[in-house]
């Protein structure tokens, strides 16, 4: 970038005093400064002016991530061909210049996978994630910064023009142009894990750009030498290949590393690591309302995370508490700073802001020095005996952290039971124990009850009211086959996506595999959308076509029509299974020509969160805009909902005069059998309903985080980040929470929990 005029700069600035530069890269430069009326240090980032509309709109997006581990902004000023970002001043240095113990390593991978939830969920991607973009604060609290710069590059969530990142922490998908999405970020994020765990970079630190590039495509890492098997194996799956195979979300990453620095650790390893990590995931939930400071502790015999009682501060780790207060024993995770924070190390050999390379010297394992480090190099971790034995104890850790439900059975006599076909030449395999840690995806089953796709997208099961889970489909083992055969003898891959119709068919979308594929009464699986060759064109067969993938969510109409989001458009499938595009997706403001063909196809929203379709309409939750879109079947686009400002407002009057604060969750659109649309509005913590006659309401929730009202009207009860809802037979609304929390709301509007 070229040199800036200081001059300019100080008077587009008029209360700061300018500093020296801090650093440079291929959008602009950062310079110090200081706010002469708020006395406050800032960093002031200079950009490329050529980007500046589009540098505005990711700032005003940036600015709503509110988040203790992602650089703060305070403003954006722009003058002529000026842009100017005020940030957080963050004087600590990057992951690059420090040497992290093997405990401070784990907690930095939490605090930026916690960081990575929290921007997924406002839509946000960052596809550059490295050490140099991960700075600490004088105190020593770990920082993401630089959020969005690939995606202004690209135009755009969704859309991907050339590859942009760093390729030695790049995705396959973000080299090969694939659509890129939050498991780009868990990708990039395992490659900056694997090289603090190893000491050195996954490949060979020589191999040319061409070459680096092909590796990270086509060939798998090799273990991390000398690093205990419970942390290599989360950072091998966060490497995998294939998008799906991944962690399901950032959050389940932050969670499987704190599980794991538990286990290996002790329930102080978080204080130990000498950094401040205000909020990790392994809560399952953000701070509690009313302070940063406030720490929860683990119960181990109940599993949950309960508040400090009123009973005193947090004692210092290693000291007693007074009765009720937290001890060291019990601290796990904290949401706010430890006691007595440590600054991190100071500079070491491992690398400089421009290596972009390890936080240790090379060949240094960042285990050497701890019991875990020599056993596993001298002794192979004590062979078997003592790999089983850490696992069992992680597994066990596990159990009380997360609060895992491990339930068995269950089901028989659902009129809406699908049924396991018995065959001489396919019998039926007994399917494992069905653990529910959290909900990816569900739907109401007919005869009351759910349909839960499980963590992981390799099984549907059934959550009974009584609290039973039985498998529907899927073996658990990752693969796509089965077809004419039993469900749960199936193997599935990327589920991310159930519907069920009025007969109670099921209908599940593979998002890796581009398939959906249909569980009929009789428990025989099919692939009805999916698996050809051709092109997904208007008419063509819907099992003929290739779709390569299914990135949303999908709905059956009244009529028994099948409808799905995928390759940037919204399809139809007749019940002759013929293939229709309904509607093509589209960046506001976008001056791009249609594709041939598709000339008169109508245009929606391009940040699609959720479908819902009744009587022919299609519902569309638009994230980004905050707003509810209804496409008609004569190709007619209007807002039913939300005037394109993120907020609360407007109870009681028309729907599309009030303010709406979406998520990207799917499963936020719920119709009632007397065709009121309810939205589920995660970051507002509300339940809000949209009558026949375009009335807005709000059903459930106060706004305020928390969960209590149990018993009450659920208009005046707190929800923790509601996710889901979803509506049965009866008009029963269901909310699941945060975590595999499920509340009722009756028709006489009064809420329950029954299930945790």
């Amino acid at each position: 970038m070229p040199a800036v005029d200081r001059a300019r700069i100080a008077h587009a600035l008029p209360r700061y005093i300018l500093g020296d530069q801090l650093g440079s890269g291929s959008f602009g430069l950062v310079i110090a400064g200081h706010h002469q009326d708020l006395d406050r240090p800032v960093a002031i980032k200079i950009l490329v002016a050529a980007l500046a509309d589009d540098f505005r709109a990711e700032a005003r997006m940036l600015s709503r991530l509110d988040h203790p581990h992602i650089v703060r902004i305070y403003d954006y000023v722009a003058q002529d061909d000026l842009c100017l970002l005020i940030m957080e001043k963050l004087g600590g240095g990057s992951l690059a210049q420090h040497r992290l113990r093997a405990e401070a390593a784990l907690a930095v991978g939490v605090a930026v996978a916690d960081a990575l939830a929290h921007a997924h969920a406002h839509g946000v991607l960052h596809r550059d994630i490295k050490p140099d973009n991960i700075l600490f604060t004088d105190a020593g609290q770990p920082k993401l910064t630089d959020f969005g710069i690939g995606k202004i590059v690209e135009g755009g969530a969704g859309t991907v023009s050339r590859a942009v990142g760093t390729p030695k922490y790049m995705a396959p998908e973000q080299i090969t142009g694939a659509p890129v999405g939050p498991p780009a970020d868990l990708y990039a994020l395992g490659a900056v894990l694997y090289e603090l765990a190893a000491g050195r970079p996954m490949f060979d630190p020589g191999l040319g750009v061409a070459q680096l590039l092909r590796h990270q495509c086509e060939v798998d890492p090799p273990a991390p030498p000398g690093v205990p098997p419970v942390v290599s194996d989360i950072i091998l799956r966060a490497l995998a290949k294939d998008p799906a195979a991944r962690q399901p979300g950032a959050h389940e990453l932050a969670r499987a590393l704190a599980e794991a620095a538990l286990g290996l650790f002790g329930p102080d390893w978080l204080a130990r690591s000498g950094l401040i990590v205000r909020r990790t995931e392994t809560t399952d939930a953000p701070d509690p309302p009313g302070g940063t400071g406030t720490v929860r502790r683990f119960t181990p015999a109940a599993g949950r995370s309960v508040p400090p009682g009123p009973s005193g501060p947090v004692s210092p780790p290693g000291e007693p508490g007074p009765p009720g207060s937290p001890g060291a024993a019990d601290l796990a995770v904290t949401s706010g700073p430890v006691a007595v924070p440590v600054a991190p190390g100071g500079p070491g050999p491992g690398g400089s802001a421009g290596s972009g390379g390890a936080s240790g010297p090379p060949g240094r394992n960042l285990f050497e020095g701890t019991p875990y480090g020599p056993r596993r190099r001298t002794a192979g971790w004590g062979g078997r005996r003592v790999t089983a034995a850490v696992a069992a104890g992680v597994a066990a850790v596990a159990l009380a952290v997360t609060g895992v439900v491990v339930l068995v059975g269950g089901g028989a006599g659902s009129d809406d039971q699908v049924a396991v076909p018995v065959t001489p030449t396919a019998p039926p395999r007994t399917p494992a124990p069905a653990t529910i840690d959290s909900i990816a995806a569900w739907a109401a089953a007919p005869s009351g009850g759910f349909y839960v796709v499980e963590d992981g997208g390799t099984r549907l099961l059934r959550l009974g009211l009584d609290g039973k889970v039985s498998v529907v489909a899927g073996t658990g083992a990752q693969g796509s086959d089965g077809d004419g055969g039993p469900a749960v003898q199936a193997r599935l891959r990327g589920l991310d996506a159930v519907a069920v119709d009025g007969a109670g068919t099921v209908y599940l979308g593979e998002d890796s595999n581009g398939k959906i594929r249909r569980i009929g009464r009789d428990g025989v699986i099919t692939t009805v959308v999916g698996g050809g060759t051709r092109l997904a064109r208007e008419g063509e067969p819907a099992t003929e076509v290739s779709l390569s993938f299914i990135s949303g969510p999908i709905a059956v109409d009244t009529d028994g029509d099948l409808y799905l989001y995928g390759a940037g458009r919204i399809y139809r499938v007749d019940r002759d299974g013929i293939l229709h595009v309904v509607a093509r997706t589209q960046e506001p403001g976008s001056t791009e020509a249609p594709p041939e063909g598709e000339e008169d196809v109508p245009v929606v929203a391009a940040n699609i969160g959720d479908l819902e379709v009744r009587d022919g309409q299609v519902y569309i939750a638009d994230y980004s805009a905050d707003r509810i879109q209804v496409l008609g079947p004569d190709g007619a686009v209007r807002t039913l909902a939300g005037g394109g400002r993120e907020g609360d407002s407007g109870d009681g009057g028309p729907a599309t005069a009030a303010a709406l604060s979406l998520s990207v969750d799917a499963s936020v659109l719920a119709f009632d059998p007397a065709g009121g649309l309810y939205v589920v509005e995660s970051l507002g913590n509300r339940v809000r309903r949209v009558d026949p006659g375009g009335t807005i309401t709000t059903v459930a929730g106060t706004g305020e985080l928390g969960s209590d009202g149990d018993g009450g009207p659920a208009a005046k009860a707190r929800l923790w980040f509601p996710r889901r809802i979803t509506v049965d037979a009866a008009g029963v609304l269901y909310v699941n929470e945060t975590g595999t929390t499920i509340r009722r709301v009756g028709l006489d509007g009064i809420i329950t929990t029954i299930h945790e």
